[in-house]
């Protein structure tokens, strides 16, 4: 673990951050609740993202997976902190590097193909991004 138990806090606080700007995505996408952080027509505009045929995944829009995988990510966090779970940080570390990944391109196809960036988006993707730098060793130093 990078940082330590402020590092440790950090992953706790990121994940809240993104587990927020998920539920407010899957508002936005599902109900139009028209937030100020998306501003149709604009450079920032959430519809416009939320079209994108990569924004879909065996039928689900990202938005409606978003809470559970960002749910899911807190309940291993605090199976590690709470319980010492090894395992659950080894876990959580391997699931955020392979998001990272997908989060960089995904940020790509954001701008590349929208021409428009969505702000929940963006946060979360620098959730899962922080949350992956901080807890790498785990998944690199696995079994050693």
């Amino acid at each position: 673990m990078v940082g330590g138990p402020y590092g440790a806090a950090l992953v706790v606080a990121s994940l809240l951050v993104g587990l927020a700007a998920a539920l407010l995505s899957y508002l936005e996408f599902r109900y139009g609740i028209g937030t100020p952080l998306c501003k149709p027509g604009t450079k920032v505009d959430c519809y416009r993202v939320y079209s994108l045929p990569q924004a879909w995944v065996l039928g689900y829009h990202l938005s409606q997976l978003a809470p559970l995988y960002f749910a899911f990510l807190l309940s291993l966090s605090a199976a590690w902190l709470l319980a010492g779970n090894g395992l659950a940080l080894k876990t959580l570390s391997f699931i955020t590097i392979e998001s990272a990944v997908l989060a960089v391109y995904l940020i790509y196809v954001m701008v590349k193909e929208a021409r428009a960036v969505c702000l929940y988006c963006l946060t979360m993707h620098a959730a899962v991004i922080l949350v992956a730098l901080l807890t790498h060793r785990a998944f690199l130093y696995a079994g050693m």
